[in-house]
């Protein structure tokens, strides 16, 4: 009985942590979803358009945003959107 029990507390286990990895892999997928559709010009992506990314991820799912994160997104340098039209300072 005690053998059971430790089978089931590990199927337990198992099953959560696999619950976990899928809520993640969706959080990403929908992050990147979000994240792609945000981004105000064509030009701002390393490589593609928006409706090219926003494709890639809808039809390939994890493997599209993985790659949209390796290869499209923005550069990280870029200041925030409400900045870049302000004028100067003088």
């Amino acid at each position: 009985m005690t053998v059971l029990l430790a089978n089931d507390a590990g199927a337990a286990i198992g099953s959560a942590l696999l619950l976990l990895i899928i809520l993640a892999l969706a959080a990403l997928w929908v992050w990147t979803l979000v994240d792609a559709i945000r981004v105000p010009n064509d030009g701002d992506y390393r490589a593609g358009t928006k409706l090219i990314w926003v494709l890639v991820i809808v039809l390939t799912g994890f493997v599209g945003a993985a790659v949209y994160l390796a290869v499209g997104r923005p550069a990280g340098d870029q200041p925030p959107i409400a900045s870049r039209h302000l004028p100067p300072w003088r």
